[in-house]
């Protein structure tokens, strides 16, 4: 993708003028685009895909101290995935970027072919101070509808699918949960995107489900923190990302 900052926030601007998004949804994330997070936006363009249809997959996951334990756990649910989704018959109409956040968010790489993503192995190191939600959900946010907006305007067919899998609130910047939300709702009505909360139930004293809720999103999945169990619902994660890249999903029934 050679769009530049510029070119992104006229993007976002046009959408909240013409009707695609709303101007409120459109500002934030205007707002919270640098150029230190413009490579998020980028990825694998038309000319090197082989298809028309795409279902572009954000990965975010949380590596602050309390996932910790979980490490070797998380980075074998990761790749868990990531192999799922290339070995299956869409493989190659699947284009993912990952980022991990604590204090702050790193993007690991922007929308790359499913079948070129590598183990994660020491790229995922649970050892964060913090847990900054909030913020990384704008840049995430930001990054999908940029790169899934570039490649409709030059008529491609985009579904997109941001999975977020952490074990608590924010605690960096608590006061965004409703920004979040304006960009969730504003997403949601479209019927190509799908929001989907995958919670490590680490702590008993946090609602993993209020924290979604919060954020404006409707898909929560709660695991527990066996291998057995994260195994499982690890596997439902992917089956529901095929079956939506494959049929129209409602917004609030992924995993159903």
């Amino acid at each position: 993708m050679s769009q530049n900052i510029v070119d992104i926030k006229n993007m976002f601007s046009s959408a909240g003028t013409n009707g695609g998004m709303s101007q409120q949804a459109a500002g934030i994330m205007i707002n919270a685009l640098d150029d230190t997070d413009l490579a998020g936006c980028g990825g694998t363009t038309v000319d090197e895909l082989e298809t028309e249809e795409v279902t572009a997959v954000s990965f975010i996951l949380d590596k602050s101290g309390s996932m910790s334990p979980f490490q070797a756990l998380v980075r074998a649910a990761y790749d868990m995935l990531i192999h799922a989704l290339a070995d299956s018959k869409q493989h190659g109409s699947m284009i993912v970027s990952t980022r991990c956040f604590a204090t702050t968010s790193t993007l690991l790489h922007g929308f790359k072919k499913v079948d070129e993503i590598g183990p994660i192995g020491g790229d995922y190191v649970a050892d964060g101070s913090s847990t900054a939600l909030h913020d990384t959900m704008i840049s995430a946010m930001t990054d999908i509808k940029a790169y899934s907006q570039n490649l409709k305007n030059q008529g491609m067919r985009v579904k997109s699918i941001i999975i977020v899998l952490s074990d608590g609130d924010d605690n960096e910047a608590p006061q965004k949960a409703k920004d979040v939300r304006i960009i969730a709702e504003d997403l949601l009505k479209s019927e190509q995107f799908y929001l989907v909360y995958y919670g490590y139930a680490t702590d008993p004293n946090t609602d993993l489900k209020k924290v979604a809720g919060k954020i404006g999103f409707p898909n929560v999945l709660i695991t527990g923190t066996t291998e057995s169990e994260i195994r499982k619902n690890t596997g439902l994660v992917s089956k529901s990302i095929i079956r939506a890249s494959q049929t129209q999903v409602g917004a609030n029934s992924f995993f159903s």
